[in-house]
Formats: C-alpha cells, sequence, structure tokens
C-alpha cells in the first residue's frame, strides 16, 4: 500500500500537474501517506489536503492553531500591536507559500520524489495557480471546540485580484469571534528573482473591520 501511494504520487509528479483533478488527487494522495504512516508533521501541506476535501474543520492540529492564534490576539490587545515576530510558529502557518512549498518539496525528498515541482519556478507557480483554483470558492473554516478569549472560528479564503492567474497565490484570514469579526490577516506575497531562482517573499497587513 505505501509503495503504491508514493508510486501515483511520483508519477503524477513528474508528469506534471496541469489541471484541478490531478491537483486534487495529488493532495488527496498525499494526505493518504501522511495518515497512513502516522507523520504529524507538515501542518501547511496537511491543511491544504484538508482544504481540497472539506469546508469545515475542528480536529486536533486545528485546535492547536487556534489556541496561537488566540494567544496572538491576546498579545496584540496587551501590546496595542498586531507584530508576529514574537509568534514565530503562527507566522510559519501564515506564511502559506514559503511554507507550502518548503514542506513538500521536504515531504516529496524524504519519500525519494523529485521535487523540482517546488524547486523549479514555472512549476511551483503553475502549481500554485492551479491549487488557487481549486479553492476559490471554497473557504475552509475552522471552529474551535472549546471557548477561546478571543476568538471563535477563523476562515481561510484566497484573495481575489484582477490579476489571479499572473499574480502568487495569496490567503486572508478572516477571524471572529461569535458574530463579531475581530480581524483580517491578509497575507502579501512578493517575488523576487534572486541568480534565476524565483523567491516568495511574505508579509502581513492586519484590518481591523470587516471591509477589505
Amino acid at each position: 500500500m505505501k509503495e503504491s501511494i508514493i508510486e501515483k504520487i511520483s508519477v503524477l509528479v513528474t508528469k506534471g500537474i496541469e489541471s484541478e483533478a490531478e491537483c486534487v488527487y495529488l493532495l488527496a494522495q498525499t494526505r493518504k501517506y501522511l495518515e497512513q504512516q502516522g507523520i504529524g508533521e507538515y501542518w501547511n501541506l496537511r491543511m491544504c489536503t484538508n482544504w481540497t476535501l472539506h469546508s469545515q474543520l475542528d480536529n486536533t492540529t486545528v485546535q492547536v492553531f487556534l489556541n496561537e492564534l488566540n494567544d496572538f490576539l491576546i498579545d496584540a490587545e496587551a501590546r496595542q500591536d498586531y507584530d508576529l515576530s514574537y509568534h514565530s510558529a503562527l507566522k510559519n502557518k501564515l506564511s502559506f507559500v514559503t511554507s507550502l512549498q518548503n514542506e513538500l518539496s521536504d515531504f516529496l525528498n524524504s519519500v525519494g520524489i523529485d521535487s523540482s515541482i517546488c524547486t523549479e519556478n514555472a512549476k511551483f507557480r503553475s502549481l500554485l495557480q492551479i491549487f488557487g483554483r481549486v479553492i476559490e470558492d471554497t473557504p475552509l473554516v475552522c471552529k474551535a471546540k472549546s471557548p477561546l478569549s478571543h476568538l471563535s472560528e477563523v476562515s481561510f479564503s484566497r484573495r481575489q485580484s484582477v490579476f489571479q492567474d499572473l499574480e502568487p497565490l495569496s490567503l486572508y484570514w478572516h477571524i471572529k469571534n461569535g458574530a463579531k469579526t475581530v480581524l483580517r490577516i491578509h497575507s502579501n506575497i512578493i517575488s523576487i528573482p534572486i541568480a534565476g531562482l524565483e523567491v516568495y517573499v511574505e508579509t502581513f497587513s492586519f484590518v481591523t473591520n470587516d471591509r477589505e
């Protein structure tokens, strides 16, 4: 079973991801492998696999993330400033594109599959664009099982752009506490060419009302 899943992933990655169906299949097979092998790493990669198959999550992994986000909101309230530099684990989870690129590359390398889909600029940009089309109409809602002081749920959504087929994939996180919108965190992604490579730099903006 393990070898069969790896073979399916290898064939697809080697051929190249060209459609939404292939993207979903790649992520579904990756999720199956991670679950069967009991691998708890690759948070962003696992969230992507979940996003292609679900519209709502409340599992243990999500609860850890929501607690980290709640701690960030508590800290921001005390500091009167939204500063992710004090919350490196959370920042890595919000740094969606760079974390996904690194985690998918590490996973493929760990199972002996060529990772050029992550390391070659055109291939990774194409994968992001296809994944963006998969998720563009399906926000992923993560709900807290136990009451938290500053939030009850957070939804992941793709940020829309008139240039969405040309720009790197950007997201926003819509944080609510009951019916009230607490905060939106917008990812701002810049692609910088360095020595023939396309390096993604992510920064964040914070919107404290429900307007875009």
